[in-house]
């Protein structure tokens, strides 16, 4: 197979500087060390969920939802939600039943031992990303956020 790259330039390289500049590949940096910590807090308090769970225990401390509900709020498949749904319903953090008023549906909630875990893992969170956000200044802090969450509003909007 010939090289059919005309640049003189090592395709490593040139994807690299690609990436380096690409808007995505930034945010996912900043979101891997935020996540990075997070889990190095997590592991050091003894809560042993994966990723995919912790937005359901943050999304529910707040109220009741039904699966479809959840799979909406996280986007994600039913399937994946149900796998996450199964297994935090083994580790008692959550309930699963019936609704009321319509018994097609499920609704899941947190039990007494998933909200102090939601809870806890909140401080572990705000922890992690005042270490992390601690190379900004309080200035440089405000404005990222604000500048982020303005980005984020009109992107849901698409």
């Amino acid at each position: 197979m010939t090289d059919t790259n005309t640049n003189s330039e090592p395709f490593g390289k040139a994807f690299s500087a690609e990436i380096a500049d690409s808007f995505l590949f930034q945010i996912h940096r900043i979101k891997k060390a935020l996540f990075r910590r997070t889990n190095a807090l997590m592991s050091e308090a003894g809560i042993t969920l994966q990723l995919e769970q912790l937005p359901l225990i943050m999304i529910l401390q707040h109220k009741e939802l039904s699966q479809r509900e959840l799979s909406d709020k996280t986007m994600r498949d039913k399937s994946s939600i149900l796998r996450s749904i199964n297994a935090l319903e083994k580790k008692s953090l959550l309930i699963v039943r019936k609704d009321k008023t319509d018994k097609r549906k499920n609704v899941v909630s947190l039990t007494e031992e998933g909200i102090v875990l939601a809870k806890n893992i909140r401080l572990l969170m705000k922890k992690s990303e005042d270490e992390v956000l601690s190379v900004f200044t309080a200035k440089e802090r405000i404005e990222a956020l604000q500048t982020i969450k303005n980005y984020a509003d009109r992107l849901e909007r698409i």
